[in-house]
């Protein structure tokens, strides 16, 4: 066998099998391969410098498969030509994906067309071309099974557990939460002020908000696990103590919950929000869903009847009618609403 390998990261090899059907000859080994066919003869070769073995299997006399293994997990992707005159067969390059390591993998399959048996002079060619990229960061998979991960269920502990905390939140209703300061001040810049400077927080460990009770559950049940399971209760509500706080991923959860109950009715009081809190993703659907044919429907709402400022009306014609008036016509249209 002629084995040529060039590179690391990208491996090129040609693998020729001068008198390929002297492998037929071979001790039968009794080992099924999902297909129906339980008698097996095959070959297998290292690739020099690489993690990679390839591997010719024989199941009769018709039936050929072509399969790599490497020894370690990675990332890659793979190609294959297959020669043996007068057939050839080309595999061409798949995208990458995540090998498992120590297990073979197939590359082709190919049921040829006469006996093998015929066959003694002509040789089988393998070109492979195996690419592991070193740059991709992805977690690859691993025979040794991992435990069930579970920081912020045991950070969430801490809300109910009270032996170490050394802080009371207290909700505009007077209902206190037991808290942890290095936890509040990790997640919140707004929550480590109170502690860093002389502020009666930091003096009576007492942070008196104005959120109701829920509300301010919420907020902790975020700052410790990084979840928000009860954000579609109300999500109005909560983005205005998660803009306060400044936690962003919370202000996305709420914005995320408001499109998703997004209605007639409440699209006007949305697209303030959205604006009042800078959430560009949740103002561009709204307009949106206003534009889709209601408008008319939107304009009898309460909420539009409500509107005391000319600009936002304004700002929604020129999103919906951009295209079609000029700017002093939509600026007309805006003032005749809040007439």
């Amino acid at each position: 066998m002629d084995l040529e390998t060039r590179a690391k990261q990208i491996s090129t090899t040609t693998w020729t099998i001068p008198i390929f059907n002297q492998l037929l000859k071979t001790r039968i080994i009794a080992c099924g391969d999902g297909y129906g066919n339980s008698n097996r003869r095959h070959t297998v070769v290292e690739v020099p410098d690489t993690p990679f073995q390839l591997k010719v299997s024989f199941f009769g006399n018709s039936v050929i498969q072509i399969c790599y293994l490497t020894s370690i997990s990675c990332f890659m992707k793979w190609s294959l030509n297959f020669r043996l005159d007068p057939i050839s067969s080309n595999v061409p390059m798949k995208d990458f994906m995540i090998c498992q390591g120590n297990t073979w993998q197939c590359c082709m399959r190919s049921k040829i067309g006469f006996d093998l048996n015929k066959y003694t002079t002509e040789p089988l060619h393998l070109s492979f071309k195996l690419m592991v990229s070193h740059a991709a960061k992805t977690a690859v998979c691993s025979n040794i099974p991992l435990p069930y991960i579970q920081l912020s269920e045991d950070l969430g502990n801490f809300l109910t557990d009270d032996s170490f905390s050394d802080v009371t939140m207290k909700s505009g209703e007077g209902i206190e939460f037991r808290a942890h300061k290095t936890v509040l001040a990790a997640r919140s810049k707004v929550l480590r002020a109170h502690f860093e400077h002389n502020t009666k927080e930091s003096i009576t460990n007492v942070v008196e908000t104005p959120w109701e009770t829920e509300v301010l559950r919420d907020v902790l049940t975020f700052v410790y696990t990084d979840k928000a399971p009860r954000v579609k209760d109300a999500p109005d509500k909560l983005l205005i103590a998660a803009d306060y706080y400044q936690l962003d991923r919370l202000k996305s959860l709420c914005a995320e919950a408001l499109n998703n109950r997004l209605t007639v009715e409440n699209a006007v009081d949305t697209l303030q929000l959205a604006e009042l809190y800078s959430l560009s993703s949740l103002r561009l659907s709204t307009l949106n869903y206003i534009q889709n044919d209601r408008l008319k429907l939107v304009k009898q709402t309460r909420g539009w009847k409500n509107i005391q400022s000319v600009q936002f009306i304004q700002r929604i014609y020129d999103f919906i009618f951009a295209d079609q008036i000029d700017k002093s016509d939509i600026l007309a249209a805006a003032l005749k609403e809040i007439e």
